[in-house]
């Protein structure tokens, strides 16, 4: 597993204990709620996307309504929110990273924390994000 991987899965259990328990950030990136040996670069890249989130959580929130398609923010499962919010993050401020490879990363980490169905919605709602709101930033 990269490193980038394991960074992307410490920042979605971390940002999961932070929308559904509470949990306030700085206490959940201290890790110290997880078994596993961390490198230095894991949890700087978990602590760069948890931190991006909750600093920009409104106006990613009003991106993930604005293409969920007629579903309700609250509707939408915690750990699908917390995926959708650190891909939205990771395109819009990682632009060194491909978009593919990003939506990929998120359906990969839907599948091994959610379903198959779920890893549809998750590929179809950034596949539409980043066609309408980052493709053509990059095209002029």
């Amino acid at each position: 597993m990269s490193s980038r991987h394991r960074g992307r899965s410490l920042a979605l259990m971390c940002l999961y204990q932070i929308d559904l328990v509470g949990t306030d950030p700085d206490r959940a990136m201290k890790f110290d709620w997880y078994d596993k040996k961390i490198t230095r670069e894991e949890k700087e890249y978990a602590v760069f996307l948890v931190k991006g989130v909750v600093e920009n959580r409104k106006a990613i929130d009003t991106l993930i309504k604005k293409y969920s398609e007629n579903w309700e923010l609250s509707r939408i499962s915690v750990v699908n929110r917390c995926i959708l919010r650190l891909s939205i993050l990771s395109l819009q401020k990682e632009p060194f990273l491909a978009a593919p490879v990003v939506i990929n990363e998120a359906v990969e980490l839907t599948k091994e924390f959610e379903t198959d169905e779920s890893a549809q919605f998750i590929n179809g709602l950034l596949d539409a994000f980043y066609k309408k709101e980052i493709l053509p930033k990059d095209s002029h």
